[in-house]
């Protein structure tokens, strides 16, 4: 049985023993932390020894929720990110098209229109101009609108005469011609006229993915909202053992109901295949609060025309999600307005089984303190991402009012806290970077980048409660607190390992702890130089 020492500073998040020098592990669990002699006494001959230095080890971190494939496949599309106008996105995908076969697809995203220096949406025109011989699609940062050029509309069969899908957008010109701006559901209509992905396209993206979260310190991954392709995937990786992290994986729940039913059904039956585990489901309330679909209670303060957008309407979310609970999966919305939150945590309320379930409200972007209660009552998981906060500061505000009750419960993490819900956090990458020093720093500081300002300081965290809910919350999440999440003996020996000890350096300095490596099961896996 393989056996792997590690000593110097633990942060083990164990209240019964917050600090070891040690933790011995033998096979895939932890079977000693206290003291470096009290390990080493139980230690065989050929324990590996790794030193921690000057640096740190806290229990293996988690994304509690994230997208792995698009991940992937993101990395091989046109990346609009850091760009200042709607020209040099186009121009960037106009690049990509210099290398791919005419009348094939350029895919990309990574575009958010607040940061240009015209802030308005773009325009099919401009990607038609630069690119007219490829359908075009490209994601905002959000991945809740779709910029597409003339070619891509012809071929998802958009016109003036299309009406707008349940649940989502098509922009129009005054005349009621489709501008190329597509808002959640109405990307469906672009997404069924591209090329389905093969097998193998599947694997390599996923795996691009899990490898990256592996280099950046993740010891597991929630993975948000998987069809039955990605699935079955996902099963012929898990027994061949080729998963370099844990993953949890979310069925897509806004399928047709024979699928999901069916889909259900069939992972019941192996709901665990070594380090993947299936027992979920991810349901949509609304959309995103960049692209104006996150569902309000009053209209947008820089577009009084719209509230934004049932993605699912209330009535058939809290149907899927009585039916999901009847089977005992566990329920996990997508909801960022105010209005979606509180209509969420409501439906949850309404399942029996609910607490039990452990349902989860994946962003919890905006909740008005007068209905923070609804978390406890409904015994519901916040599974919350911190760098959201800090890359959507420069222009929330726009959309949300300076003086506003729903301002006041912006990704609020303290009030989540405060009012007895557990912490569940992630990135949703790739919408963010997976990096999990970005999300802790965020957490603490709540500082936009290249600021020193923080945003709503007083929804701030501690280090130690952000930590907590990249460990124990996550694994909580995913109802594996009795054996993940804290550095214990018997619980599983999954470790993030830092250069540098995490509280002992200010806040600003977090992305920068060097990562050392990670433990998973026992295995170790160490950052080259």
């Amino acid at each position: 049985m393989a056996e792997l020492l590690v000593v110097g500073t633990l942060h083990t998040l164990d209240p019964s023993r917050p600090r070891a020098k040690a933790a011995l592990v033998k096979g895939d669990s932890f079977a000693a932390v206290g003291s470096r002699e009290e390990c080493e006494r139980l230690a065989g001959q050929d324990v590996r020894l790794v030193d921690l230095g000057s640096g740190c080890a806290v229990p293996g971190l988690a994304d509690a929720h994230g997208h792995v494939a698009l991940y992937g496949r993101t990395r091989a599309e046109v990346s609009c990110a850091g760009a200042s106008s709607e020209q040099e996105c186009a121009e960037r995908a106009a690049k990509a098209a210099e290398r791919a076969p005419r009348g094939t697809w350029i895919r990309g995203g990574g575009w958010s229109h607040d940061l240009w220096r015209e802030q308005r949406l773009p325009t099919a025109a401009s990607l038609s101009a630069a690119v007219p011989h490829h359908p075009v699609a490209l994601a905002r940062s959000d991945v809740h609108a779709l910029w597409v050029n003339d070619l891509a509309l012809h071929a998802a069969g958009i016109d003036a005469r299309t009406p707008d899908p349940d649940g989502g957008h098509i922009g129009r010109d005054p005349k009621g011609a489709p501008t190329g701006i597509l808002v959640d559901n109405a990307m469906r209509l672009v997404f069924h006229a591209m090329p389905r992905p093969q097998e193998s396209d599947i694997e390599a993206n996923l795996l691009t993915g899990l490898r990256a979260a592996a280099e950046a310190g993740l010891t597991s991954v929630h993975d948000a909202g998987l069809g039955p392709e990605v699935l079955e995937v996902y099963r012929k990786l898990a027994a061949e053992r080729r998963l370099p992290v844990r993953v949890y994986g979310m069925i897509d729940g806004q399928q047709a109901l024979p699928t999901l039913d069916g889909q259900i059904d069939l992972w019941k039956l192996t709901p665990r295949i070594g380090p993947l585990t299936v027992q979920s489901v991810k349901l949509f309330a609304d959309g995103a609060l960049g692209s104006r679909g996150a569902k309000m209670f009053e209209p947008y303060t820089d577009d009084w025309t719209t509230t934004g957008l049932w993605v699912t309407s209330p009535d058939e979310l809290r149907a899927r999600i009585g039916r999901v609970s009847a089977a005992g999966y566990q329920p996990c919305v997508h909801a960022i307005g105010d209005r979606a939150c509180a209509e969420t945590l409501q439906a949850f309320s309404a399942v029996p089984s609910a607490h039990r379930l452990r349902p989860r409200v994946e962003h919890l972007q905006l909740l008005r303190p007068r209905d923070a209660h609804l978390l406890r009552e409904a015994g519901a998981v916040a599974s919350m991402q911190p760098t959201h906060a800090t890359s959507d500061a420069p222009w929330a505000e726009a959309r949300l009012g300076m003086a506003t009750e729903r301002r006041q419960g912006a990704y609020a993490w303290r009030q989540a806290l405060d009012a007895g819900a557990i912490l569940a956090f992630g990135s949703d990458f790739p919408v963010e970077s997976l990096d999990p020093r970005k999300g802790l720093a965020s957490a603490v500081l709540r500082a936009p980048e290249g600021s020193a300002v923080p945003w709503m300081p007083e929804q701030s965290l501690t280090l130690l409660e952000a930590l907590r809910a990249f460990t124990w919350g996550a694994a909580y999440a995913e109802h594996a607190e009795w054996r993940r999440g804290v550095i214990r003996v018997g619980f599983d020996a999954d470790l993030t390992l830092f250069g540098r000890d995490l509280f002992e350096v200010p806040p600003a300095a977090l992305p920068e702890v060097p990562l050392l490596g990670t433990v998973v099961a026992g295995q170790l896996f160490q950052k080259g130089p």
